[in-house]
């Protein structure tokens, strides 16, 4: 591994532990009409967006993973979901589409909503709780709207983390 992608990844993986800790650390995320951002999403789908496969696939399981420690929910739903989101975008990036702000975003359009409905799917509807349908839209439409806005935001700090300029 050339210096170059030493500098990135320990980049990447700063920028990882200090949104892990603005995610967990209660009040330095404002709740927005019932819903708290999952900043781990827009982070590992916009680190995939500049990175080969298995780099992506990397990131994708450790924001997962933080993810899920961050979340009461059980543990490895949001590194399975990153680690096939990230290789799926790896993938598309390489060889599809333009690696631009527009890609990112049309990304995080698809896939913020994807993976927070199935999330709710899978632990709050199939486990039978009451009133399921008033608690997501008191907290997870809002949870979407909240975490979709920071995909601009990591684009732009990964991209100038991604881009050769950061060492010359």
């Amino acid at each position: 591994m050339n210096r170059y992608n030493v500098v990135k990844y320990t980049a990447f993986s700063l920028e990882i532990l200090l949104c892990y800790i603005i995610q967990s650390t209660p009040g330095l995320t404002l709740e927005v009409f019932g819903g708290r951002p999952v900043l781990m999403l827009p982070l590992a789908m916009t680190i995939a967006v500049f990175e080969g496969e298995i780099p992506a696939i990397i990131f994708g399981v450790i924001c997962g993973l933080m993810a899920d420690s961050g979340y009461s929910g059980p543990m490895g739903y949001y590194a399975i979901m990153l680690a096939v989101l990230c290789y799926v975008v790896s993938i598309l990036m390489e060889n599809y589409l333009r690696t631009n702000l527009l890609t990112a975003v049309l990304i995080g359009i698809i896939s913020i909503p994807i993976i927070i409905v199935v999330q709710f799917l899978l632990f709050y509807v199939l486990m039978g709780y009451d009133y399921s349908s008033e608690y997501f839209v008191s907290h997870y439409i809002s949870r979407i709207v909240y975490t979709f806005a920071f995909v601009p935001v990591f684009y732009g700090i990964n991209r100038f983390i991604a881009s050769k300029t950061i060492t010359e």
